[in-house]
Order: C-alpha cells, then structure tokens, then sequence
C-alpha cells in the first residue's frame, strides 16, 4: 500500500468529522430509521465519508491513499465472495439444516440476500479503516475516549435506573432483528448473592457486546492516564458481568501484565478509586452475607468460564455444530467457503470457517497478526498490540461481530502507527543519502 500519512496538523474539516463521528463510533443499537438495518449514525458516517473525503481534503496525495486502502482491502473482500460462490455452484448441492442461517426464511442457494446485507456492514467497516489508518492523529484521542464514555454512562444509568425502579430504563434503543419481536438490544438480569442486576449493555446488542466494544477503549485510556474515564470504563465493565471482558483481562495478565500494572499504578486515582470500591463491596458482603461472595464469584466467573451458565453452554454447543457442519462440507468449500454472510455462529471462528473456508478464515486473521508483528515496542505500540490481541482472540471465541466500527478503529490507528515508524525511518536514510551525494 501507499505509504502517505498527514502531517501532524490535520487538515481541520477531516478532524471535525472524525469528532462527530466518534461519539455515535460505538453505538449500534439506534438507527435513524428503525425499518432499514444498518443505519447507525456510525455506520452512515462511515457509508457518507467515501463521499465526503474528496471534499474534506484539499491535497490529492491523502485522497489518494485513502481510496487507494479502501479499493485494495475491498477488492480482497469481493475476491473471497467469488471465490466461495464459485465452489458452492462446483460442489455437490449443501444441505443447510441445523445450522445459524443469517436468514432462515432466505431459501437461495447461491448469492444469497444476507451476502449482500452483511457486505454492506462490511463496506462501512472498510471505509471507516481507510479513514482512520490514512488520517488519524492524537488529537484524535480525547474524542475517541469521548464516545466510549458516553456509552459508559448511559450503561450506568439503565444499571442505576433498574436497580432503584426494577425496570428498565433504555428509552434511546430501537433496533429489532427478525420480524421486529427480537430486540436489537437485549435487557438481561443477573442475580447476585440474592440481589437482581440489569447487566450492562448500554446502546450495544448486549452485555458481551458491549464488553467487546469497551475493553479496548479501557486499555486505552490506561495509556493515556486518563484516570477518570479509565474508571468510568472499568466499573461499567464489571457492571457488564461478561466473559467477553473476563477473556480480555486473562490476556491481558498472559500478554501485557507488566505493562498494565505500570498503567495503573502511574493512574493513582483510577487505583484509589477501584480500591475503595472493591473494598467497600467485600466489607458489605462479609457483614451482611458470608455466603455472598462466593455467589459472586461462582456466577461471574466460575460458571462463565466452565461453561455452566447458559450463554457459556449456548456458545460451545453451536461451536461444535457448526465446527461439525464444516468438518462434513466438500473440499473446495472447506477451503473457500459456502458464502460470507450466510451463516452467524456464536463465535467468530466457526462463522468465518464455514462462511470463508481456511482461505478466507487466514486472510483475516493476517489483518490482525500483521501490525501485531510489525509494531515497534514504544508504549503506543505495545497498547495497541494488546488492543488487537484482546479483539481478535475475543471474537474467536465469543463475539461474532466482524464489522463493529470500533474494531476497524483499532486496527486502523495500528496501520497508521505502522506507516509513521516507516516514515520515520524513511527520512533519515533519505537525508543520509542526500548528505553522501
């Protein structure tokens, strides 16, 4: 790819977008218009960017390099789709039975609607890669941080809204699936010690989701010393109770627990704070209800973990379905798939197996593996490494969601890191050159 950053003074209308754009960034369960899926305000400021872009810079070389990315990771994209339509037409005809079909009711056999519904996701997810690996900047930062702390909130407050009420409290949601009865935003309850929670889940799918889209802001703003939204994040995400988090903070404890502890202990009051509050729980606990405790950690941690619970259990039994269903398809499809978009697992790895093959499954997991090896060892890269490891490993196991705008965030600040350190290295040996000539 082109290797053209902006300079550190962004061009202002390319920043002033981005800004308005991180707010809604991480939100996925408003649409603008509750009867068409996939209108998000993030996903139709990624859709309004394409066209936008030309008008928001002046120069033609980060035009450039911004259609340039999108056009290249788009064409890979659609070659994968051909790919699996061509060895679904070779194949023996599949039987698709007992499988999560995106669209049950959809009896196409080749080039099915969900292929194109779900392209659409993945086109938004594109655009909003390109923009942010060609253009992004650290100003960037305090609105990035921005955007997760109001979903924080608002996560807070239905918790808050539940537990003062026994109701809930979501009036901002409006998504739904399916016929219009499966909420796009599911209120789900937790009993603790004999007390009933609201799981966190905020304007996301939920909890898990929501653990999935905050944990890397979490980390994130630990880098950046942002000791308030660092403990905002952090207690929303114990609020959430999903082993989506639980995942990132054994990762983080194998990959990176040297350098989170010394994130937290320069975050003094996120420490304090934390400290307190736990404190303040255990000390409540032990007075009230011995018992309680153990309560606590049997129903967040040991039986999520073990699989007992039923989102646990849920997510091992279609992965061994659908791990199954693919051991059984021809061999061109095992390779390059049934179709992307046809089938949704409850776990990414078996989704892109059967949807993508081992061609496409290896394609993807590159886009992560490559700035996970190229990145330098400065603080920003090593954060971002984590960051990248904790998604990918997360979706592998428990989250299905391939276009959520804040992974393509992530990993577009990655690349963008990637394109600076060559840049940097660039310029020296061209000023060697210069000086030996």
């Amino acid at each position: 790819m082109e290797n053209f950053i902006v300079n550190e003074k962004t061009y202002f209308k390319v920043d002033i977008y981005f800004y308005i754009w991180s707010i809604f960034l991480p939100i996925t369960s408003f649409l603008l218009i509750p009867s068409i899926q996939g209108t998000t305000i993030g996903y139709l400021m990624a859709f309004a960017s394409l066209a936008l872009v030309p008008l928001l810079l002046k120069y033609r070389a980060p035009m450039r390099s911004y259609f340039y990315t999108f056009v290249f990771i788009l064409a890979i994209y659609i070659f994968i789709l051909l790919l699996s339509q061509l060895s679904l037409s070779l194949s023996p005809r599949i039987n698709f039975v007992g499988v999560l079909l995106i669209d049950p009711n959809d009896n196409t056999y080749l080039l099915k609607s969900s292929m194109f519904t779900q392209s659409m996701y993945m086109v938004a997810a594109f655009a909003t890669f390109a923009y942010v690996r060609v253009l992004y900047n650290e100003n960037w930062n305090k609105y990035i941080l921005a955007g997760a702390t109001v979903l924080a909130l608002y996560g807070i407050y239905e918790v808050t809204y539940f537990l003062i009420t026994g109701s809930q409290g979501d009036f901002i949601s409006n998504r739904t699936f399916g016929d219009g009865t499966d909420a796009g935003s599911r209120f789900q309850k937790i009993v603790i010690g004999g007390l009933t929670l609201q799981r966190l889940k905020s304007l996301t799918g939920e909890p898990s989701m929501y653990a999935f889209t905050i944990t890397p802001f979490f980390i994130y703003a630990l880098y950046l010393r942002k000791k308030i939204i660092a403990t905002i994040l952090g207690v929303s995400l114990l609020l959430s109770t999903s082993t989506t988090f639980f995942i990132g903070i054994v990762i983080c404890v194998f990959l990176g627990a040297k350098y989170l502890i010394r994130a937290i202990r320069k975050n003094t009051l996120t420490l304090a704070l934390a400290f307190f509050f736990v404190g303040g729980l255990i000390f409540y606990l032990n007075v009230f209800s011995s018992d309680k405790l153990y309560d606590i950690f049997n129903t967040i941690v040991l039986q999520k973990l073990s699989g007992l619970d039923v989102s646990g259990s849920t997510r091992s039994g279609w992965f061994q379905v659908h791990m199954e269903f693919y051991k059984s398809l021809p061999l061109l499809n095992q390779i390059f798939g049934v179709g992307f978009g046809y089938i949704r697992s409850t776990d990414l790895f078996s989704t892109l197996m059967v949807n993508t093959g081992i061609f496409g499954t290896v394609l993807f997991s590159l886009i992560f593996i490559y700035p996970i090896l190229k990145l330098h060892n400065d603080a920003h890269s090593k954060t971002l490494k984590l960051i990248l490891v904790i998604i990918f490993l997360s979706m592998m196991i428990a989250v299905p969601e391939y276009s959520y705008l804040s992974t393509w965030l992530f990993l577009g600040i990655a690349y963008n890191r990637i394109l600076r350190i060559k840049k940097h290295i660039r310029e020296p040996m061209l000023t060697k050159n210069k000086s030996l000539s």
